[in-house]
């Protein structure tokens, strides 16, 4: 019930954030693109309370909505799709567990960014939120709760008057904060690198 409820803000959070974009348009002319995109990471993600560290990968599938003042500036928002995997350290090293974090594999992201556009290059930074999803824990009435901010680089490619392809480089630092009924909260964070691929078309 908990999982259905989250999955149901997150979609009205994507609506919002959707309609802001577009009434930005309406009411300013400001051109806006969509920019559907993929990324694969690799993080160190940690936990404050037990002292051990993961070795984690990413893989995110996502797409934003994109709103340009003017030549050079953008704001960008959108909902993306994390799936992790990895190794996990404790005393006697490094080793694979059954199922990461006792099953914190899948994630809901939504970024909020402001982007630098110049000629091919471009830059953006912001914040994100997420929020683990059909876990254990979510099963156990936990929640799991991440925020931090996100610097991303890159070059578009042309290949139309109103197509770019898009390739980055991301780099992300998160807080993390895991609670679960009965139990003492868990706090945590990870730092990580990303590969990133999208297709800006622009409306």
């Amino acid at each position: 019930m908990k999982t259905s409820n989250f999955n149901k803000r997150i979609l009205v959070t994507m609506a919002i954030a959707f309609l802001c974009c577009f009434s930005a348009k309406a009411q300013n002319s400001k051109e806006w693109s969509i920019i559907p995109f993929a990324k694969i990471g690799y993080v160190l993600d940690g936990t404050v309370s037990t002292a051990s560290l993961d070795e984690v990968y990413h893989a995110n599938v996502g797409v934003n909505a994109k709103v340009s003042f003017n030549k050079h500036w953008s704001l960008l928002t959108g909902v993306e799709y994390n799936y992790r995997w990895g190794f996990h350290e404790n005393a006697s090293g490094w080793f694979h567990p059954a199922d990461h974090r006792e099953g914190l594999r899948h994630f809901i992201r939504i970024p909020v960014c402001a982007e630098f556009t110049h000629k091919w290059f471009y830059a953006d930074a912001g914040l994100f939120v997420e929020r683990a999803t059909n876990t254990r824990y979510d099963a156990n009435e936990t929640v799991n709760f991440s925020v931090g901010p996100e610097v991303e680089v890159g070059g578009r490619i042309r290949l139309s008057g109103n197509d770019h392809l898009r390739i980055g480089s991301q780099c992300q630092l998160c807080v993390n904060h895991v609670t679960e009924k009965g139990q003492s909260s868990l706090y945590g964070g990870f730092f990580g690198a990303f590969l990133t691929m999208g297709y800006e078309h622009r409306f």
